[in-house]
């Protein structure tokens, strides 16, 4: 049997976990190639023109599997207590049933963490019973993709690189996760925070490789190198509690990279209709403002061009570069600007 994953939205967070149940199951699990041209432009066409750019190019990614027995769709409601996942998540896979190709089957199944375990488990034996499995099988499938998820999240932190971390849990079957050394930092090189949703920071074709222009002339920082505990302690301020697990971390994780000194500026990356960012990124760009940190919004969609994007880059790494060099020098007869200080 194989089953065909989209290299889209939910495979950037939760790919190993389903590639560790699947493959305990005897299983495989068929992904589509990175993003392309003909993928963007396939899935424009079958998606409402009123999603989001992610939730396109995952209707192009579903159009480009051929020879599979299902393409999954998981409906993935919450992936802790206390929280949902974007809303974008909660209307698959009925939102792009119109993407999927002809005579192609979709295989389906809903998780809710906030449930608790157990029920999540009683999800997955549903699903086993259409896959032929029996409940012994899907609870030892269960145990292995939790275990591969786990090595995934623990890997985060410095050094943290998608795409090795991604093929190590499908490789590895071991509990110990390798230690990545950390190479020596260059401290004339700017320090940039790249914070916003894996699915957009990740898609190289649709953020115009932003990441590779970025780490040409700066030392990338991105929400994954910051750990659980120090998001969670940089969730203090707010009224009520974000209940958008996507959006906590990169509300954590942006609230790190503003007080932190080490840090010259802060891109915040989303995409044109995103709601939950409307609210996450306007509460980073406040705090970034009382700390006087730079920052700076990019939003993409299908129409994004890579001659706007260098434009922007260049100017915004320049005026970091030029604060800097030059913010601590007002002239020789007003008072000195500190870079912590808003007062002359």
């Amino acid at each position: 049997m194989r089953i065909g994953f989209p290299r889209a939205l939910y495979y950037f967070d939760f790919f190993p976990f389903w590639a560790g149940f699947f493959h305990h199951l005897e299983i495989d699990v068929v992904t589509s190639p990175p993003t392309h041209r003909q993928i963007m432009d396939q899935g424009l066409k079958k998606a409402s023109d009123e999603t989001c750019l992610p939730l396109k190019l995952l209707a192009g990614h579903i159009q480009a599997f051929k020879d599979v027995d299902w393409i999954f769709l998981p409906r993935i409601v919450s992936v802790e207590s206390d929280t949902y996942t974007c809303p974008k998540f909660l209307g698959i896979p009925e939102s792009l049933l119109p993407a999927v190709p002809p005579g192609m089957s979709v295989l389906t199944v809903t998780l809710n963490w906030r449930k608790g375990k157990r029920q999540v488990l009683k999800d997955l034996e549903s699903l086993g019973v259409q896959l032929g499995k029996s409940k012994s099988d899907i609870g030892k499938a269960f145990k292995e993709g939790l275990a591969r998820q786990k090595r995934y999240q623990d890997s985060m932190g410095v050094g943290w690189n998608f795409e090795e971390r991604i093929r190590e849990t499908e490789q590895s079957s071991s509990s110990i996760v390798p230690e990545i050394p950390t190479a020596a930092q260059n401290t004339d090189l700017l320090r940039i925070a790249l914070i916003g949703h894996s699915y957009l920071t990740q898609e190289s074709y649709a953020n115009l490789n932003l990441i590779k222009k970025l780490r040409e002339k700066a030392e990338v920082k991105l929400v994954q190198n910051v750990n659980q505990v120090d998001v969670e302690t940089n969730l203090s301020g707010l009224r009520k509690r974000i209940f958008w697990s996507h959006s906590k971390q990169i509300f954590g994780a942006g609230n790190k990279f503003v007080i932190d000194e080490k840090v010259d500026g802060i891109i915040y990356l989303t995409c044109f209709g995103c709601g939950t960012d409307s609210i996450i990124q306007e509460l980073v760009s406040r705090k970034a403002r009382e700390q006087h940190k730079p920052y700076m919004s990019i939003t993409l969609d299908e129409h994004s061009g890579e001659a706007g994007l260098v434009t922007r880059l260049e100017a915004f790494l320049d005026m970091v570069e030029r604060r800097r060099v030059h913010e601590g020098y007002v002239s020789t007869y007003g008072e000195r600007l500190d870079r912590n200080s808003n007062t002359l």
